[in-house]
């Protein structure tokens, strides 16, 4: 069990990079396809992705997958929606900001449903916030109180309960099945939004956005979430979040590669302060239930 944790937190690293690259391809994506239609393609892409691999699994599904699937595909596409939404109130600064609540939700809420937590999970979870705090400062974090910020803040709580989710039905669950009906809600729930929203897509706009699409869609949603699900059979939902939100420095990483973006010292001590809570989480402690 040991080696399978150890697998599953290096398994859950990757993801953080994986994703933390996706933040520049989304960037691109924005340029040349609607918001929502963008999360819709990529989480049916995703689903797309995973169907020839359960069809040649030939597991059959449990009786309580497609709950849990949708479950956390809910909680996920809540996530998400709120937080496209909620970036056109808010800057970006104070939207990842915001976002990064989660990880201190976790282990809150944690405390109401017998999933406790040690004191390192607690202190890591303070300072994977402050961390994230100092990673996104752009000088517009002073005021916090907008429309936009309320939904970003809505849209952590989404994320926690998704951690949470996944924590409860993963380790019962095959995880190429609970992925697949997780991106497929999303997918749905997406795709209603958009029509409510009143977005707009053709093949132009597709072929314009097609490679930050099959980035976001088959690598970053297809495989990296898939891994979430995995890893998190092994993993508590806590230090999984903490984990995880290393997928801001990685963005941070992957933006001054590639875009060539310049950052303060202000924000690099925030990444330092985030992979100091990651070191402090893989402290052995007590086993909590």
């Amino acid at each position: 069990m040991k080696s399978f944790n150890q697998l599953a937190i290096l398994s859950l690293f990757l993801t953080a990079a994986i994703w933390g690259l996706s933040y520049s391809a989304q960037a691109e994506a924005m340029k040349t396809m609607s918001p929502l239609i963008f999360v819709f393609l990529r989480y049916l892409l995703g689903t797309l992705m995973l169907l020839p691999a359960i069809f040649f699994n030939k597991k059959r599904p449990d009786k309580n997958l497609f709950t849990g699937g949708i479950l956390c595909g809910i909680c996920l596409a809540g996530g998400e929606i709120l937080q496209q939404f909620g970036l056109l109130y808010t800057s970006a600064g104070k939207a990842g900001f915001l976002t990064a609540l989660y990880v201190i939700m976790i282990p809150v809420i944690g405390m109401f449903i017998n999933k406790k937590s040690t004191w390192k999970i607690w202190c890591a979870s303070v300072l994977s916030v402050v961390g994230a705090y100092l990673l996104c400062s752009d000088g517009t974090l002073n005021k916090i109180g907008n429309f936009g910020d309320l939904l970003m803040i809505i849209c952590a709580l989404f994320f926690a309960f998704q951690f949470i989710a996944i924590a409860k039905f993963a380790p019962e669950a095959d995880a190429l099945q609970l992925a697949a009906v997780q991106f497929f809600t999303v997918a749905v729930l997406s795709g209603i939004a958009s029509l409510i929203a009143g977005e707009s897509c053709t093949w132009i706009s597709i072929a314009d956005t097609a490679k930050p699409l099959l980035f976001c869609g088959l690598i970053a949603i297809g495989f990296a979430c898939t891994i979430q699900v995995a890893a998190q059979k092994y993993v508590h939902p806590a230090t999984t979040s903490i984990i995880l939100s290393t997928a801001s420095v990685f963005a941070v990483l992957w933006g001054w590669l590639i875009l060539n973006e310049k950052y303060s010292l202000t924000n690099l001590v925030g990444c330092a302060i985030i992979f100091a809570a990651v070191l402090l989480v893989q402290i052995p402690s007590k086993k909590v239930s």
